[in-house]
């Protein structure tokens, strides 16, 4: 038997009202039992001395792309590894393989693939991929963003048969345009698959987005990003995702994607049906190491550096670096411009940011407590796809994908089934 005590920490439980002086019984790779501070140690345990650090879930990712999109399904398998090895380092211990909008059969061919490498592989170098999320290609062409336009189209159930089919299974997530043709047949086939369904990359008017809950969409991708503005008198799909207590809502909180005045607004809206993302994009050997991007410290945390931001925004193609052969998403040429991942117009192609650094973001955007970030990345995303038991958890029979941080939510450690990843 494997076990281990983690000694002298604060439990960051994101089904605690407070921090708890606890200490974590951990054996053979889940969660035993809390130990308060100041009874006796279990014996015939490792003790792990944390030194009063905080000890929360491991982080989940419900929106990663990676470098996926940058290559064809050949590459998915170093990809993906290459991100496993990577998110780690942030106190990512799982994630969704997330999809961008590509023609039918090329969507079938990748799917099949990457239902394969995820599973037949029994062992990754770090955070686990625990799932796809199908973003696309059901979704406005009118509300595309950076999706490659070409992979978008309506909803056809035979289509969606053999999308479902080719992923085996392995689908947690689909976001969709409630206004398409077809949707309503696309959300009949979703339930019966038991996925939950998100709405995103849309322009969809407060009456259509409602339908959609009452056919069971349940979650809104990226809030405010991709999709038609609020306005009082037609609120449509954001309106109704701030307002609607049967919706939760992810967000990309850089202070790029979404200002920071806005990240406070949504979250004290939706309160803790709130989950933050990254929808991180990497472009492979020229992206800044995880946790080290788009820190509010240094972005976005006053007026001034927010109207830089949205100017960035408007102008980023004159700042573009020069590139002799940059990646492409969708045949257009993807730029790291320091801030974000941007197409040659300026456009937001995805984020460089990781979920530590979102955290420390959102307790200054929205005057989070770290408990409320943490709980934000770990418990809540858990819900959103049904797994709050397995993982995102801190409570007993849980898996022990840990992490450890400091008082400003810097990441020290982390551990996946009780093993440490900290090189």
């Amino acid at each position: 038997m494997d076990r281990s005590f983690f000694k002298n920490s604060t439990l960051l439980d994101p089904e605690a009202a407070e921090p708890l002086r606890c200490g974590l019984l951990v054996e053979d790779g889940r969660i035993v039992a809390h130990i308060p501070h100041g009874q006796p140690e279990p014996t015939a345990a490792k003790p792990i001395e944390l030194d009063g650090a905080y000890l929360a879930p491991g982080f989940i990712d419900l929106h990663y792309h990676g470098s996926m999109p940058l290559c064809d399904a050949t590459g998915y398998d170093s990809a993906i590894r290459a991100s496993s090895a990577s998110l780690v380092r942030s106190g990512t211990t799982a994630f969704l393989a997330t999809t961008v909008a590509t023609p039918q059969m090329e969507l079938t061919q990748n799917l099949t693939h990457l239902a394969s490498l995820l599973s037949k592989r029994s062992s990754w170098p770090g955070a686990v991929p625990i799932g796809i999320h199908l973003e696309g290609p059901w979704i406005s062409e009118a509300a595309a963003g950076a999706q490659p336009k070409r992979g978008i189209r309506s909803c056809f159930v035979h289509e969606a048969d053999q999308v479902l089919d080719a992923a085996e299974d392995l689908i947690r997530l689909v976001t969709f345009a409630p206004e398409l043709e077809g949707v309503r047949e696309l959300q009949q086939r979703l339930e019966r698959a038991n996925i939950p369904m998100a709405m995103g990359h849309s322009l969809a008017t407060a009456n259509q987005t409602l339908a959609a809950i009452d056919r069971g969409a349940s979650h809104v991708t990226h809030l405010f990003n991709a999709m038609g503005a609020l306005h009082h008198r037609e609120p449509g799909l954001p309106g109704v995702a701030l307002s609607d207590d049967r919706l939760t809502c992810d967000l990309i909180c850089d202070g790029i994607h979404v200002d920071p005045a806005i990240v406070k607004l949504a979250a004290r809206a939706k309160r803790d049906r709130l989950v933050l993302i990254t929808d991180r994009i990497e472009i492979p050997g020229t992206m800044p190491a995880l946790g080290a991007s788009t820190d509010a410290s240094s972005a976005a945390s006053t007026a001034a550096s927010r109207a830089a931001s949205r100017a960035a925004s408007e102008h980023a193609s004159s700042s573009i670096p020069p590139a002799s052969s940059p990646p492409a998403l969708g045949g257009e040429p993807v730029y790291d411009d320091g801030t974000a991942l941007r197409l040659a117009d300026g456009r937001l192609a995805g984020s460089s940011l990781s979920l530590d650094v979102a955290i420390r973001n959102a307790r200054r955007f929205a005057d989070w407590s770290l408990l409320e970030a943490v709980a934000a990345c770990t418990l809540r995303p858990a819900r959103v796809i049904g797994i709050e038991a397995e993982r995102g958890t801190l409570r007993p029979g849980a898996r022990a994908d840990l992490v450890a941080l400091d008082a400003s939510g810097a990441v020290l450690a982390t551990w996946i089934g009780g093993i440490s990843q900290t090189p």
